[in-house]
């Protein structure tokens, strides 16, 4: 073998090893970046929707319940029958009323009859009372005689008193008797149409004298309809009154229905209880979600909707055109020290021989956790600390730290969560489809 073909093998040889050096190099290079997914930060139109669910109602509606006890004798309408104000719907048993109502009519006529007499009475006392009294002027009656007859005047005039006392009594029990017996009536307390039959005849219900009476029907209003649901208390600052929603019934698909929040609760609901009821469906402790109870007023709701439906709305809360808006899950928390420098998230649960539960001094060094975004910069993710606003669908308005144009790292998810800041990164190759 010549000593140029040595030379050439040998140099072969060379360029083999080093080929293979620098292949390993960039293996190993490759493999210590973190696969990210980036997007430029442009400007987005944005809306805000609060998501809350419930159910239809009648925006006026009447629980009719009986004024009195006892049987039903009879029911006048049935449900989805369309009722006027003050229309008969239901009859209660009056045999007792109506026996109550005459023995007062019976009392009352004795009772004025009682009255004539002791004004007959009356009358003649006076007359004796005045014959009387001129006979004692010229001395023809003593003393002893005239002060008996008035005294006797008097007695009649107490007597006429008293009866008068009894007759009014008596005329103010009739008058409670004729109101129970009228009451055996049951009428509509508004126009509208019976949405709900509860009772049938011949079923007994319990007046309005106990704390709970018998319900037998409702009567609403199907003209002016509502949906009333139940929103988050995280979310209940960003709902105010006369803001726009979109309803979405479940029986009704592929309809929505504009509307509009005319009220917002002031109280907080635990989650389980029933806004009527006011009885727990679900146990909890103090600490459980609380939910506020929040009625959306439907414009133009089609005929087909039906009170109890399960519902839907979409609460605008907020709407911005133009701006600066990055991909939700792009904005991740990430803790300062007091230099400002990002504490490694994986770093509480990667060291070793530290305490479980943090010192005062650890604990104070801790400066408070930012919002922020992982920048695009020379190969490494460099985490920027923003100020965001109102959240769409997808994105996120950023109020302060972006500009337009500036790339960041938008993903995966599962990335983002553990991305370090200064991390190096490449860009994640996309799958083929196959």
């Amino acid at each position: 073998m010549t000593s140029s073909r040595k030379r050439v093998l040998a140099l072969a040889a060379g360029l083999l090893v080093t080929g293979s050096v620098v292949a390993v190099s960039v293996v190993r290079d490759n493999r210590s970046k973190v696969a990210i997914q980036t997007q430029k930060i442009a400007r987005r139109d944005l809306t805000s929707i609060v998501e809350a669910s419930g159910e239809i109602k009648p925006k006026r509606y009447v629980n009719v319940s009986a004024n009195v006890s006892g049987p039903i004798t009879h029911l006048l309408v049935k449900e989805g029958d369309t009722v006027k104000r003050g229309q008969v719907l239901a009859t209660i048993d009056a045999t007792r009323f109506a026996a109550d109502t005459r023995q007062s009519e019976a009392a009352l006529a004795s009772s004025r009859a009682d009255l004539d007499k002791e004004l007959a009475d009356l009358e003649v006392s006076r007359l004796n009372f005045e014959r009387n009294q001129r006979m004692h002027a010229e001395s023809l009656v003593s003393d002893q005689a005239f002060d008996q007859v008035l005294a006797e005047l008097k007695a009649k005039q107490a007597q006429v008193e008293s009866q008068r006392k009894r007759i009014a009594q008596l005329e103010a029990a009739l008058a409670s008797n004729v109101d129970t017996l009228n009451k055996a009536t049951v009428p509509a307390p508004m126009d509208g149409v019976v949405t709900s039959l509860k009772m049938e005849e011949g079923e007994s219900v319990i007046g309005a004298q106990s704390f709970q009476p018998t319900v037998i029907m409702t009567v609403a209003d199907l003209s002016v309809m509502e949906v009333e649901i139940m929103v988050d208390e995280t979310d209940i600052r960003n709902v105010k009154l006369g803001q726009e929603a979109d309803v979405r019934v479940d029986a009704l698909e592929g309809v929505r229905i504009k509307g509009e929040v005319t009220e917002i609760g002031a109280s907080a609901i635990a989650r389980g209880v029933s806004t009527q009821s006011g009885q727990t469906t679900s146990t909890g402790t103090g600490n459980q979600a609380k939910d506020f109870k929040v009625d959306v007023t439907l414009k133009d709701p089609p005929a087909a909707l039906r009170p109890s439906m399960n519902a839907t709305a979409d609460i605008t809360t907020d709407r911005k055109t133009g701006v600066i808006a990055a991909p939700i899950q792009s904005v991740v928390v990430r803790e300062l020290d007091r230099e400002g420098k990002v504490v490694d998230p994986a770093a509480p649960q990667a060291a070793e021989n530290e305490p479980a539960t943090p010192s005062p001094t650890t604990r104070h060094a801790k400066a408070e956790e930012r919002e922020g975004v992982f920048m695009v910069d020379k190969g490494q993710a460099r985490f920027r600390p923003v100020k965001t606003g109102i959240v769409g669908e997808t994105e996120i308005e950023i109020v302060e730290g972006l500009k337009e144009g500036d790339e960041i790292v938008s993903g995966s998810y599962k990335t983002l969560r553990t991305l370090k800041d200064q991390a190096r990164i490449k860009l994640e190759t996309k799958k083929k489809d196959k």
